[in-house]
């Protein structure tokens, strides 16, 4: 083992992608609480386009994937089928 390594483990990351899962969520791209809390208070009357819109931006995974199912629902709705 060489003698000249040094183990040195930094206390604070080093770059900023090391601090992206600290970051606001808005920051990251994905909507606000509000945001969200303001789509859900209207999603009785959003059409598919808005619920396409606002799928990137849902982080939270059980919430995406309701929204996805309530998708395919206005699409099938809005197609007539």
């Amino acid at each position: 083992m060489a003698s000249n390594v040094i183990d040195e483990t930094p206390e604070e990351p080093t770059s900023p992608a090391c601090l992206a899962h600290e970051a606001d969520d808005a920051y990251m791209g994905f909507a606000t609480k509000a945001e969200i809390a303001a789509f859900l208070a209207g999603l009785d009357t959003a059409d598919a386009d808005a619920i396409r819109k606002m799928l990137p931006r849902i982080r939270d995974d059980i919430l995406h994937k309701e929204l996805s199912i309530r998708l395919v629902a206005v699409e099938s709705h809005e197609s007539g089928s």
